[in-house]
């Protein structure tokens, strides 16, 4: 365990679940605007292109600021989130929201086994239930009209693998020292230069210029990416990697929750004893002291 999870209170633990729940709910809607976006006619990657460089100007500013550009931040940000970002979204054109979350949400799984070798983390008796709850719940509440499109569901499950990659090593990253906000600004718009190159190989044709369009972009970017990001990092710091992606898990429980009250979608005894699961998972995690 590293040695800022060690250091922490009672009282910092508690305050670093809230950030990463506060994170993971946010990010719960980000399915609904993506689908708004598409239904406009905007790709994927266009509505990502435009996403990402509504955050540039917010890291290039801290930039200036510390005169640094971390090796960490470029690698995990070309490498993992950008292409995250791509498989992920386009994962929810082809196969839907639900199956896309359905397969994302296996990632604490990944996490769980690579936390140790990679971090030195022990997976105590509280978080392995907290993980088998989770993922249980996760699944009941993704759980919808399930799309088999091969390619859909094959980008699902790379957006899970890349996701739980990209959680252990911002972990890294964080405990070698970078900043939360450093992290969170700077891996979001290294993306860019991956999602740039997928636009571009695809043809390059959204009007990104559509007011509605960039409405969107500028939820996703303001809300989803900088708040969120941010939030979930200075989280992420004081608890271990495994812990935070059991968290994370209230994302689905949120995209449940507004397509319930945003959309009228049925709530079923299905999706409540899902949410009911991912509920003792916090309950769980937070017995679990880091």
């Amino acid at each position: 365990m590293s040695g800022e999870v060690r250091g922490l209170s009672r009282g910092g633990y508690l305050g670093s679940y809230a950030l990463v729940l506060v994170a993971a709910s946010i990010w719960g809607t980000t399915g609904v605007a993506a689908r708004y976006s598409f239904d406009l006619g905007a790709s994927p990657e266009g509505i990502l292109l435009l996403r990402l460089a509504l955050v540039a100007p917010a890291y290039l500013y801290l930039v200036l600021g510390r005169r640094r550009v971390s090796p960490w931040v470029i690698a995990l940000g070309t490498l993992v989130l950008g292409p995250y970002h791509v498989v992920y979204y386009n994962a929810v054109k082809l196969v839907g929201v639900s199956t896309a979350s359905l397969l994302l949400y296996t990632h604490p799984v990944v996490v769980a086994l690579i936390s140790k070798p990679v971090l030195g983390e022990p997976l105590n008796t509280y978080t392995a239930l907290a993980l088998a709850s989770a993922v249980s719940g996760a699944a009941m509440v993704s759980f919808g009209g399930i799309h088999l499109d091969p390619l859909g569901l094959a980008l699902a499950t790379a957006s899970s693998t890349l996701f739980a990659l990209y959680v252990v090593l911002s972990k890294k990253a964080l405990t070698s020292g970078i900043e939360p906000e450093e992290l969170a600004l700077g891996t979001s718009t290294w993306a860019l230069p991956t999602v740039a190159l997928v636009y571009l190989a695809r043809g390059a044709s959204d009007d990104l210029l559509n007011p509605y369009v960039v409405a969107a972009a500028l939820y996703l970017a303001l809300v989803v990416t900088v708040l969120a990001y941010v939030l979930y990092m200075r989280g992420l710091r004081g608890v271990r990697a495994s812990v935070a992606t059991v968290l994370s898990t209230a994302e689905p429980l949120t995209a449940t929750a507004l397509s319930y009250i945003l959309f009228g979608e049925p709530l079923t005894p299905l999706k409540a004893c899902g949410g009911g699961l991912i509920l003792l998972a916090v309950l769980l995690v937070s017995r679990s002291r880091g």
